[in-house]
This record gives structure tokens, C-alpha cells and sequence, in this order.
């Protein structure tokens, strides 16, 4: 079953990728005019007409899942986002998140890591289960340690970096840095899958 998920992104990049996905829509609708002139399909009737185009259909799925043919945003997006989880070690079955569990990568008293970075297009695509448990869980189950962290700083020094009561001292700042920098995003890794289906060939 899909799960959509939606991302900030450039204007720029998801220009670029509904470009892409046109031009690779184009080149598909080439390449099936070609397999049916190559299996002569206009000659062929009944048994052999069926399967002449079931092996097209076969064939045209085929290379829409190895990334061949980058027809839609999933399609364009998986080759590059299965590779990106594979290189984070958070391609394996991890356990659900907890009911009720904060979104993963949220960091604890701040505005979040991508304000006023320009990211102001939405990206939504609809992600594969062998995608999206992955990703979701992985996330959540790898940033767990940092957020209980950047959690006792809270506790600590107060939800303001720039503190409440008092100054929070200079090292304190640069712990919760520190640990902030380790936390890691769903939006961060597909606006990293993107930057490399982008720049693939």
C-alpha cells in the first residue's frame, strides 16, 4: 500500500523534476511504439496478440522499477532514495514507532532546520511500504538517542537556546549543536535522493 509523503523542497529542484518526468513519459511512449512495431503487434491476433502485449506490459513495468523509464515521482525518486537509505544502514525491518510518538526529527525547541532555506515548494510523492517503513522507522529509531539528549538539555537550560532565567553558557550551546547536527531528517534524505535522481543520468 502507498503512503504519501509530503516535503519541502526548492521551487527550483521540483520544477526540474516534473521536467524530467515529462520528458521521461516521451521517451517511454517511444520505446512502447517501438516494442510494438518490433512484435508487430497490428499483424498478431487473438492468443498471440494477448501475448505480445502482456510481454510489453511486463516490459514497460520492468524498467519503470529499475529506473529505466522515470514516469512519476516515485518512479523518478526510488532508484536514488533506495540507494540513500542502503548507504545510511536503515535499509532492514525496524520496530513500529510508538503511538503518539512525535514526528521523527523534530528537534526539541527549535524552529526546525530548514527555516528560511528557501524550501518553500511541497513535494509530494507516494512511497512503497519497501520504502516508506524504512525510511520512517529508520529515522525515528536512529534519532531516538540525540532527542533524549537534546530532551535532558531542555530539561536543563530551558527550551530557548538563547536561555531563560539566565545566559545558557557558551559550551552548553555548543553541546546542544553538537548533538542537534547529529539528527537526522526524513526530508532531509528524499531532498538528498532528489539532488541525485536530478544529477543522475
Amino acid at each position: 500500500m502507498p503512503h504519501t509523503m509530503v516535503t519541502a523542497v526548492s521551487p527550483t529542484d521540483l520544477e526540474r523534476l516534473d521536467t524530467l518526468i515529462e520528458e521521461q513519459r516521451t521517451a517511454e511512449t517511444r520505446w512502447q511504439a517501438k516494442a510494438e512495431q518490433d512484435t508487430d503487434v497490428l499483424r498478431l491476433r487473438g492468443p498471440e496478440l494477448r501475448a505480445a502485449r502482456a510481454w510489453i506490459r511486463a516490459e514497460r513495468d520492468r524498467l519503470r522499477e529499475n529506473g529505466t523509464h522515470r514516469v512519476s515521482r516515485h518512479h523518478a525518486l526510488a532508484p536514488a532514495l533506495h540507494t540513500q537509505l542502503d548507504h545510511r544502514g536503515l535499509l532492514r525491518d525496524w520496530d513500529p514507532i510508538p503511538e503518539g510518538a512525535p514526528r521523527a526529527g523534530q528537534l526539541l525547541g527549535g524552529t526546525g532546520p530548514q527555516r528560511g532555506a528557501g524550501l518553500t515548494a511541497r513535494l509530494v510523492v507516494s512511497l512503497p511500504e519497501t520504502l516508506w517503513f524504512p525510511l520512517q522507522r529508520g529515522v525515528y529509531w536512529t534519532n531516538q538517542p540525540h532527542l533524549q539528549t537534546l530532551q535532558t538539555w531542555t530539561d536543563h537550560w530551558g527550551h530557548s537556546p538563547a536561555g531563560g532565567r539566565f545566559t545558557t553558557p557558551p559550551e552548553a550551546l555548543a553541546e546542544r549543536a553538537r548533538t542537534a547536527a547529529h539528527i537526522t531528517t526524513t526530508g532531509a534524505i528524499l531532498r538528498t535522493a532528489l539532488t541525485h535522481a536530478l544529477n543522475s543520468p
